[in-house]
């Protein structure tokens, strides 16, 4: 089941949704510092306006809410060249090698465990669209019974959670019932 989180919400402030998580952060600091008084505790501060801020309200949001969640790193990295120095003085530096990532193409940026289920999320800013890569993981994800959603603002990913943890409470709630009455 696909959930593109691309709609809009007119009547809706997205910085609630920013504020609410702000107010969570802040509440958890408070829990497991009591002894700082509250005015020495730093301001917890997110954004959505940009991938890593979006990514990172994501995953405080989910850590918060009692759920695994990891960002994942699809680049590779860059190894610098050495510098060496020959028997005269003079210094060389060599050439530098990329090495590729090892994580498969199309993997979402964020994979999480929320009620027992795997979700992948990946992270879109603006006009970013997803590639065919990314497109062949949902599929391959969805086929298995893991969610996928893509995420552009930290107000639809508070409604889609909203939504998907009534949903898995309802259907948890629909399966005991269930099993109570074939007893």
């Amino acid at each position: 089941m696909s959930k593109i989180l691309t709609q809009q919400y007119p009547n809706q402030d997205p910085m609630n949704a920013l504020k609410e998580l702000q107010d969570l952060h802040q509440n958890d600091k408070k829990k497991r510092y009591p002894n700082v008084p509250d005015h020495c505790l730093p301001n917890s501060k997110f954004t959505d306006t940009t991938a890593n801020g979006l990514t990172k309200a994501i995953i405080t949001w989910l850590t918060l809410n009692g759920c695994w969640a990891t960002r994942i790193n699809t680049t590779g990295r860059f190894l610098k060249g050495n510098t060496i120095t020959d028997a005269v003085g003079r210094a060389r530096v060599m050439k530098g090698a990329w090495i590729p990532g090892t994580t498969r193409n199309g993997t979402a940026d964020i994979h999480a465990i929320i009620n027992g289920r795997h979700v992948s999320i990946e992270v879109k800013i603006g006009r970013d669209r997803m590639s065919p890569a990314q497109h062949k993981t949902q599929e391959a994800i969805e086929q298995c019974g893991g969610v996928y959603i893509v995420a552009r603002t930290f107000d639809e990913f508070l409604r889609w959670w909203n939504n998907f943890v009534l949903r898995e409470k309802r259907d948890s709630q629909i399966m005991l019932n269930d099993k109570s009455k074939r007893l």
